[in-house]
């Protein structure tokens, strides 16, 4: 059975790359695993020190990264993409690592204002943030996860000292990273529990979510731990893997809607249409009561998300509405294939299958197709729609 693997990041208490790392080992990575993987870096001597540490009630992995006399510090994003090419990593986690430090090197340059060629990494280019960036990438491969889902992430309070400046917490370009995010601001913690390298791994590899994704079956659960210790929050990203649903299943999709009571009937067919035509998976127009008891209609549209400023311009510009609500909703479906279907009218009609995982469980035979040979034959239309399911069954039991 084709089940997708997917790992669910709790940033309650913040993210960084060694937490991630520590909850990575928690949920089963072996150590000399992920220094062979690391290797390949080709960045001179380290080892990964992990260490069990209580936070709060709960213990969590703390890695430590030592060094045996490597002063490698990648000044700029060219830098780092030929260190990346020059190494014997895994292919699919050099892609991965350079979408993270790519990630990472937009918020700086937005941050300083400055173009990509001209930023400096600072602290960002050291080994410690090389070997989290790229740990973390080849342990999502190594534990063989799919898709990564966040929880909304919790940042704290304070000022931090970057290259002789002080800094509002959470860093700049951390802020940055975390643009369109859901966050929590908890201003009793007054240290760092975003960092810019956590904030690109969030904005690089996963997903929002508010909660695990549909089907999930836990398997592994990991905590890892971060530096700090306070009485308000553990300091531990929690990494929860298990199996999802099909993956061919599943999919994100958005859905706009908004009330509408003040606008003529006759206009929403051509809401309708414009909306299919720019993109919408569908269109629902649904009868409510609204306040002082007036009729109204519940606009529902329902699209990808690259879909969604286009069709919000639309309903903007040809209804009445002020203000429209917008929902992040996860998609189940079948898998789906066309049949061009022979028919004993002679007229071949497409039908719509739906398979889960090699059974058909769904036929659908096209509108139009089916009226076009009710309107030349005569036969009623509910009894051609009906022949034309028998043949299609017929075809596919054969």
């Amino acid at each position: 059975m084709d089940k997708m693997k997917i790992a669910y990041f709790d940033c309650t208490s913040g993210i960084s790359g060694d937490m991630v790392l520590g909850a990575m080992l928690g949920c089963g990575l072996r150590v000399s695993e992920l220094e062979h993987e690391l290797a390949g870096l080709k960045i001179g001597r380290f080892s990964l020190r992990p260490t069990l540490v209580k936070r709060g009630h709960i213990k969590g992995i703390k890695v430590n990264i030592k060094t045996s006399g490597s002063h490698l510090k990648v000044k700029n994003p060219e830098g780092i993409s030929r260190l990346l090419d020059a190494s014997r990593i895994h292919p699919k986690d050099r892609k991965a690592a350079k979408a993270v430090f790519l990630k990472l090197a937009r918020a700086e340059a937005a941050v300083h204002r400055c173009r990509l060629s001209k930023v400096h990494f600072h602290q960002l280019g050291e080994i410690d943030t090389i070997i989290d960036i790229v740990g973390c990438v080849a342990g999502l491969r190594l534990l063989e996860v799919e898709k990564v889902f966040a929880s909304p992430v919790t940042i704290g309070s304070g000022t931090i000292k970057s290259a002789e400046e002080v800094f509002p917490l959470p860093a700049p370009a951390a802020l940055h990273l975390l643009k369109q995010r859901i966050i929590r601001y908890e201003p009793r913690v007054e240290h760092e529990l975003v960092t810019p390298t956590g904030a690109a791994i969030i904005a690089a590899l996963t997903e929002e979510a508010g909660q695990p994704p549909l089907s999930f079956k836990v398997e592994k659960t990991g905590y890892g731990a971060g530096t700090h210790t306070n009485p308000f929050l553990s300091n531990l990203l929690q990494i929860t893997i298990g199996t999802g649903i099909e993956k061919k299943y599943l999919d994100r999709i958005v859905q706009i809607e908004t009330n509408i009571d003040d606008m003529p009937g006759s206009m929403f067919e051509v809401v309708l249409e414009k909306l299919m035509a720019a993109g919408a998976l569908d269109v629902c127009m649904i009868p409510i009561i609204m306040k002082k008891s007036r009729p109204g209609v519940l606009l529902q549209v329902q699209a990808v998300p690259e879909s969604l400023d286009r069709l919000i311009d639309i309903i903007f510009s040809e209804t009445t509405t002020l203000g429209v609500r917008v929902q992040k909703l996860f998609r189940r479906k079948l898998t789906r294939k066309i049949l061009n279907l022979k028919t004993q009218y002679g007229i071949i009609v497409k039908v719509k299958i739906g398979y889960k995982e090699k059974e058909a469980v769904n036929l659908s035979p096209e509108y139009s197709d089916c009226r076009r040979i009710s309107e030349k034959t005569g036969i009623p239309f509910k009894k051609v729609y009906a022949q034309v399911m028998a043949e299609a069954v017929e075809k596919l039991n054969g």
